[in-house]
């Protein structure tokens, strides 16, 4: 016990003389070292910030996934995330999604609690000499309210009994009531939809953005009227059926009878395909993942170039090093300095230069994520795992592309290594 003791005290001995070699070594070449950490430092803050604003990312479509409920599902006539020119293209072919459909799900679907038609389009609001353009009309029902989380601030949200009568009333958002009327109410005003008459029943408290697009930039009005006035396929196709069920157990019952029933109205056989899409939060939120996994592994990619070449910077200065300081290795074995102790001290160098580097970087990549975060919707979301990512691995290239000029500077001769010139 007492032997293995004093080896480690002796170990110990050793490895604080390597640091302190090392550190006296950086210090003398502080140009030089600085510029060797540069090719590290960029590879681990290209790693560590867009990992953890990917991280951010996901918080932020997650929660703006959440804003419709996190239990709510589409019905739609084409699948909105497709990125294939050819499925976008037969999807048009497909037929409308309809109010009476909505309708349909909320009457014969046990397992649906609530069901809300929605068509969009994109017009200019006007009271008096006052004009908003592009402002987002949302054709719509009752329920609507209740599966989007609107809070009425004055008057009221349309009904039911006005969506049966087509009644060209309307709810402003926020900021379109604001710029319109200012502080003052517009209940009982009538103001001009794309050139329609509509009549102010209510107004709502901010509603924020999802992704970057104002929810308070909106009108709503009943799906008759808008129909009425703008036709039924708005700006999306067609309406979008936004569709709840009774809890959240109950999801995949719900999809399935929703399933079902369009199969039945489209009158479609038992070896056809579905000619509707049936979109979950889990589907977007999954389909988005598969995206930042891709794009995870670009950055990993790009990151280790990056490393790459910060290891051969360092291969590169340390073999320059170990050829300027011949001499004082000569020096150090000849006073009963070992390999070890030789070897110890350049991969000590070179583990703090890469480690150095990569330290640098964690703090580089937090800063990116922070200002990214600052300046736009996606928030800052450090990831552990991003910082461990790139410590251990700015460490590891330092020991891999240490190694060798290490043992080449161990491996001297005493003799010619205090001849040489």
């Amino acid at each position: 016990m007492k032997l293995s003791r004093e080896r480690f005290v002796v170990f110990r001995a050793h490895v604080r003389e390597a640091f302190a070699l090392a550190a006296r070594s950086l210090w003398a070449n502080k140009m030089r070292s600085l510029l060797t950490v540069l090719g590290v430092f960029i590879g681990v803050t290209t790693v560590v910030g867009l990992i953890s604003l990917i991280a951010g990312l996901r918080t932020y479509v997650t929660s703006a996934f959440a804003a419709a409920g996190t239990d709510t599902f589409f019905v739609t006539r084409m699948n909105v995330m497709t990125t294939n020119w050819e499925d976008w293209y037969e999807g048009l072919k497909r037929p409308d999604i309809t109010v009476e459909d909505a309708a349909a799900i909320a009457a014969s679907c046990p397992s649906v609690d609530y069901t809300a038609p929605r068509n969009v389009a994109i017009k200019e609001v006007s009271f008096r000499e006052k004009k908003v353009k592009g402002v987002i009309v949302i054709g719509t029902t009752e329920e609507f309210q209740q599966m989007q989380g609107l809070k009425i601030r004055r008057g009221r949200f349309i009904t039911n009994a006005e969506v049966d009568h087509s009644r060209q009333v309307c709810g402003l958002g926020y900021e379109v009531a604001d710029k319109l009327f200012g502080a003052g109410s517009g209940l009982g005003e009538r103001v001009k939809i794309g050139g329609h008459a509509f009549t102010v029943v209510g107004d709502a408290y901010p509603m924020g953005s999802v992704f970057g697009q104002s929810r308070d930039n909106t009108v709503i009005v009943p799906i008759t009227a808008f129909e009425k006035m703008f036709g039924t396929r708005g700006i999306a196709h067609g309406v979008m059926v936004i569709a709840r069920p009774r809890s959240p157990e109950l999801e995949g019952q719900a999809v399935d009878e929703v399933t079902n029933l369009m199969r039945r109205r489209h009158r479609l056989g038992p070896e056809e395909e579905n000619d509707f899409e049936i979109i979950t939060q889990a589907a977007m939120v999954k389909a988005f993942d598969a995206l930042t996994a891709a794009l995870f592994v670009v950055i990993v990619a790009v990151g280790s170039i990056s490393l790459l070449v910060g290891g051969v910077g360092i291969m590169n200065i340390m073999l320059v090093s170990v050829t300027e300081r011949t001499r004082e290795i000569g020096v150090r074995k000849a006073v009963g300095a070992r390999r070890a102790d030789i070897l110890m001290q350049f991969l000590i160098e070179a583990v703090v230069l890469s480690a150095g580097g990569g330290v640098l970087g964690v703090a580089g990549g937090t800063a990116l994520a922070y200002i990214v975060g600052a300046a736009t919707p996606v928030p800052a979301s450090l990831s552990a795992g991003a910082v461990a990512l790139g410590v251990i691995f700015s460490t590891a290239v330092g020991v891999f592309f240490g190694l060798y000029p290490a043992r080449r500077a161990a491996r001297l001769e005493p003799i010619a290594a205090l001849r040489y010139e």
